[in-house]
């Protein structure tokens, strides 16, 4: 019913509001959506772990905002179809999933018991939680496809053939197809020849043509875009609407920290009062896995530009509490990267929505770091002081020697431009 009558838009706003106090509050999601997660569970006879219960809890958050998101659109008149429902499997493909899951023999050669072998490895080594559930779904698409769990039955024509499919079939991109699934297969499929528990490697001599889209355009924001942005984010924070005070925040940092820092967008949503540091006269930000998530695994310190001390970035820190600056505390049991993501994604609709930068040839958020090393460029930054900046790294052993102290990056930093915006309200 709800699909034909959507009802007034103040409803959806109200939820939405809802929503957004619930983002702020991590930790009260457990109590929202708990009970319905643990009877979801239990309707298909499935045991978790606290930590895929937590997963569950996040997406039903996240699928009930864009649902609600939806239906605002259709109380305001537009009645086009949800782009959202796409990413969902139907039910019957997941229920015969997770039926197979529960009841297949997990033999040394099943696929499952070798991605427990490499989540061992990949967790030991300290690497990204994330990336095991993203690679547990790539592993669970081959499943899907060849119809069993055997790894010892798995063939490179198999492989290749899921390959297709999702290209030929699903629609994926052979950048995706394989930088995401191929690569995940063959990292488990290693780890379990390395073990002795597999003979051959299925992905061995498998290949995917990765032949990328027609670039039209910088993956970078252009100046008047940048420009735009920036401006935007200055605005009295009365005027970003009903939001919560951490989103307000955010919005108004975000991508200031991003234009001058090159960081990802998450690595700046999760920063702690306790990852400014000021040594000497040296104001800079500590970007460490401890806070939430960093993709190579290592921390890095990044020195404030002027222009950020100037706009109060330091006294805006200087007024909060300890903990995160832009979202609210979460508990033990909370994945930490939720909250940074879900922050992250509001400036991602804010820049769409609000600034209008509708171009889908750039990412709303990830455009600053293409800006960032563009404008070093034109600044004459070393191109290895830039990485110690941004995070990159070029894999060569040479780089991995000596240290980029924060002196030398202080002064790399001070050579950015400044942006001509100016504040039009309280930080």
């Amino acid at each position: 019913m709800l699909e034909t009558e959507p009802g007034e838009p103040k409803v959806w706003e109200e939820v939405l509001a809802l929503l957004d106090k619930l983002d702020s509050k991590p930790a009260s999601l457990a109590e929202w959506y708990g009970s319905s997660v643990d009877n979801l569970l239990l309707q298909h006879s499935l045991v978790t772990d606290e930590f895929s219960r937590d997963r569950m809890i996040a997406e039903m958050h996240r699928t009930l905002r864009e649902a609600a998101e939806q239906q605002m659109k259709r109380a305001q008149g537009d009645f086009s179809p949800d782009p959202n429902l796409s990413r969902f499997p139907s039910a019957d493909v997941m229920l015969q999933s997770t039926q197979e899951v529960a009841t297949a023999p997990l033999t040394e050669t099943n696929i499952w018991t070798l991605f427990k072998l490499w989540e061992g490895d990949h967790i030991a080594e300290g690497k990204s939680t994330r990336t095991v559930g993203d690679f547990r779904q790539k592993i669970q698409s081959l499943v899907d496809f060849v119809g069993h769990e055997d790894a010892s039955r798995l063939t490179s024509r198999n492989i290749i053939d899921w390959c297709d499919n999702l290209r030929h079939n699903e629609g994926l991109t052979g950048v995706t197809v394989k930088g995401k699934y191929l690569a995940a297969a063959r990292a488990i499929f290693t780890v379990g020849k390395a073990k002795q528990r597999l003979k051959e490697n299925p992905t061995d001599g498998v290949h995917v043509r990765a032949t990328r889209a027609p670039i039209t355009r910088s993956s970078g924001f252009t100046d008047d875009e940048a420009q735009r942005i920036l401006t935007a984010a200055l605005v009295d924070p009365s005027e970003l609407g009903r939001r919560t005070a951490e989103n307000k925040r955010a919005i108004r940092w975000g991508p200031w920290l991003c234009a001058f820092t090159g960081a990802r967008i998450t690595e700046m949503m999760q920063l702690r009062k306790s990852d400014v540091v000021t040594r000497g006269e040296t104001p800079y930000l500590q970007i460490t896995p401890d806070a939430g998530s960093v993709k190579t695994g290592k921390y890095r310190n990044v020195p404030l530009h002027p222009q950020l001390i100037e706009l109060g970035f330091l006294k805006m820190v200087q007024s909060l509490p300890d903990g995160p600056l832009f979202h609210k505390s979460s508990d033990k049991t909370t994945d930490p990267l939720t909250p940074a993501r879900n922050a992250g994604d509001k400036i991602r609709k804010w820049v769409r929505d609000v600034v209008g930068i509708k171009d889908k040839n750039i990412q709303p958020n990830h455009a600053w770091r293409h800006r960032f090393k563009t404008v070093c460029r034109d600044v004459g930054i070393h191109p290895e002081t830039v990485d110690a900046i941004v995070g990159h790294e070029d894999g060569r052993a040479s780089t991995r020697y000596g240290e980029h102290t924060v002196k030398a990056l202080k002064d790399a930093v001070a050579k950015l431009p400044r942006y001509n915006a100016t504040s039009t309200g309280p930080e």
